[in-house]
């Protein structure tokens, strides 16, 4: 890949609800960007966003491997949760699939990549309680993060061998799309109910895809190699609140439909129940530590931008 303006880019996941918005940062920038996608129509969405398609599947070896030599490398794995309930089953192939993805793009990229940056998921860290952590406090398993530790083992592996890895934990990204679109923004405006669990829901850490993405621009231009960032905004806020502030913002009455704490596990499954029902507070300290300033450093900020995009 010859450079030409900025630095060469790859990104994986392009087509996909973060990485879509690191593809407009990264072309804005004045970058050279490779984006893997494996569909028609994903290759027609990152050409639009003026970067070069590479057809292929993480899952697959193949000629994609080829088109990986970039300076800064974007690993952002399929999300594997839709909302759906998960089962035993499905979390262990969720497990294997990971690991194999991980494999096939960390072996291909290790001759050349200046920085690598991993996106995994701070549900990594299992329950927090109420009050926030770093990155370097233990994690407690939960049965949601037992399933995420063999690629993360893999990982310290990778980086042990050299790799410059910079791992970044986003938490609860928000924006116009994904689960907050499908289950927040589009039953709020269209009238529908809002699932909800618990009373109020747990507390959790978000961030807005805009600001997740640039974090990640960020880490690839300071962040450490071998360092873990969380990505989350100031703002820590309960689940709930999420459709209860949009709801206000847009001036439309909020309905929902409420599930009980102990019918949760029936809903999501055992797998995802402490995910959805249990508190995880994260710092920012490291990652604003290291020069990067928010644009939507609250939720409210970012419900309003969300807003104001949709009334364009």
């Amino acid at each position: 890949m010859a450079g030409a303006a900025g630095v060469t880019a790859f990104v994986t996941e392009a087509d996909g609800f973060i990485g879509s918005e690191l593809l407009r940062i990264l072309v804005a920038a004045g970058h050279q960007v490779f984006a893997l996608t494996g569909s028609l129509d994903g290759r027609d969405r990152v050409r639009r966003a003026g970067a070069t398609p590479v057809v292929g599947d993480l899952l697959a070896p193949g000629k994609w491997q080829d088109e990986t030599t970039a300076e800064w490398v974007f690993h952002l794995p399929p999300h594997p949760l839709d909302g759906g309930r998960v089962s035993r089953r499905r979390a262990a192939a969720i497990t294997r699939d990971r690991v194999v993805m991980d494999a096939n793009l960390l072996d291909a990229v290790a001759a050349s990549a200046r920085r690598i940056v991993y996106v995994a998921d701070a549900c990594c860290y299992g329950p927090t309680g109420c009050r926030s952590i770093t990155e370097d406090e233990p994690s407690r398993p939960s049965a949601w993060r037992h399933g995420l530790t063999p690629a993360l083992d893999r990982l310290d592996g990778y980086i042990a061998a050299g790799l410059p890895i910079v791992t970044a934990f986003p938490g609860w990204v928000y924006g116009n799309g994904s689960w907050f679109g499908q289950r927040v923004m589009k039953p709020v405006l269209a009238g529908s109910r809002v699932l909800q669990f618990g009373k109020t829901g747990p507390l959790v850490s978000p961030i807005h895809v805009h600001d997740c993405a640039r974090a990640l621009v960020h880490l690839a231009q300071r962040g450490e190699a071998g360092g873990g960032y969380f990505l989350v905004n100031n703002d820590p806020v309960r689940l709930n609140e999420f459709a209860t502030r949009f709801a206000a913002l847009a001036n439309r009455p909020l309905r929902t439909w409420r599930i009980p704490a102990v019918a949760t596990r029936l809903v999501v499954g055992p797998i995802l129940a402490d995910y959805v029902l249990a508190d995880a507070v994260l710092s920012n300290i490291r990652l604003r530590g290291i020069g990067f300033r928010f644009e939507y450093p609250t939720l409210e900020q970012g419900l309003q931008q969300i807003l104001g995009a949709i009334h364009e």
